[in-house]
């Protein structure tokens, strides 16, 4: 005969009381429940598997990859977007930028508005996974000549994991050659952290 397991032996008294009786029911009902099945003959092995995919070349498997990879940041920032152009900003283009260096994984994008009657460009910037910077440090978006900052379109800091902020630019595009964005940081030197 198969003696039951005794509750205080388990468990013990310590603890709340309201907790050592919820256990304590829970206890009992698991005694109370019958055993599980005994699991039949043919369900002990598992079943065979005979399909075999075939194996791709490296280099092939490498751009599957990379292709699925691109595909996913793609389809990360049409969703963005999509969803994201809910603020009233009436965007005519939109570049995507991308992390640098150590910061690989931040991105953003700015969204181009209609030229106005005083010749600004208004900008709507959405950035996603830049750091918050320390007292008294700010980001700045550049348009850049020959890749390096030229013409400044604003200063912004981050809060949260998206940031959207509004700039402008009253710049011929056609003489610039992309955009980054710098952080700027008391004592240290100003660096490029996203760059289309």
């Amino acid at each position: 005969m198969k003696r039951e397991p005794d509750f205080s032996e388990l468990v013990g008294e310590e603890g709340a009381p309201e907790e050592l009786e919820r256990l304590r029911r829970v206890h009992e009902l698991l005694v109370a429940a019958e055993p599980p099945p005994d699991v039949t003959r043919r369900l002990r092995r598992a079943p065979r598997v005979r399909a075999r995919l075939p194996a791709l070349p490296r280099p092939r498997l490498q751009a599957a990859l990379g292709f699925a990879a691109a595909a996913a940041v793609a389809l990360g920032f049409g969703i963005g977007y999509a969803v994201g152009n809910g603020g009233g900003f009436p965007r005519q283009a939109a570049r995507p930028m991308h992390g640098v260096g150590r910061f690989a994984a931040a991105s953003a994008s700015i969204e181009i508005g209609k030229l106005d009657a005083g010749g600004n460009w208004p900008l709507q910037m959405v950035e996603r996974g830049l750091p918050v910077l320390p007292r008294g440090g700010w980001y700045e978006l550049f348009l850049t000549k020959n890749g390096k900052p030229d013409a400044t379109c604003g200063t912004f800091r981050v809060s949260g994991s998206v940031t959207r902020v509004r700039l402008n630019a009253p710049y011929d595009f056609g003489e610039y050659d992309g955009w980054v964005v710098t952080s700027h940081v008391p004592g240290r030197q100003d660096r490029v952290l996203l760059s289309t």
